[in-house]
């Protein structure tokens, strides 16, 4: 297992466009803090942009530390029908 250290920057090998930058050690194999949703892989509609594409993933993101306690936010990865993803509120979509 290769492991990717803070700071490195992942580049796509076939396109050569940065892919991710990672902020702390991670296993090259790990979820990279993936959780569960119900409509996962299923055809949603981001109710805030008015675009619609298959939810792809949702990811649990450490965003810093208040007063002590670990932040965090969830992040839903939608990819649309021409290919490219956005990002949405995962609690926001709509099942189509």
């Amino acid at each position: 297992m290769r492991q990717i250290r803070a700071g490195e920057i992942v580049v796509d090998a076939e396109s050569g466009a940065q892919v991710m930058s990672v902020g702390m050690l991670l296993a090259a194999n790990e979820t990279f803090g993936h959780v569960g949703h119900p409509l996962l892989h299923r055809q949603v509609r981001d109710p805030k942009s008015d675009r619609e594409g298959e939810l792809m993933a949702v990811v649990e993101e450490f965003v810093g530390t208040v007063a002590g306690s670990p932040k965090h936010t969830r992040t839903a990865y939608v990819r649309a029908a021409n290919g490219l993803e956005f990002t949405a509120a995962p609690d926001t979509l709509v099942g189509l």
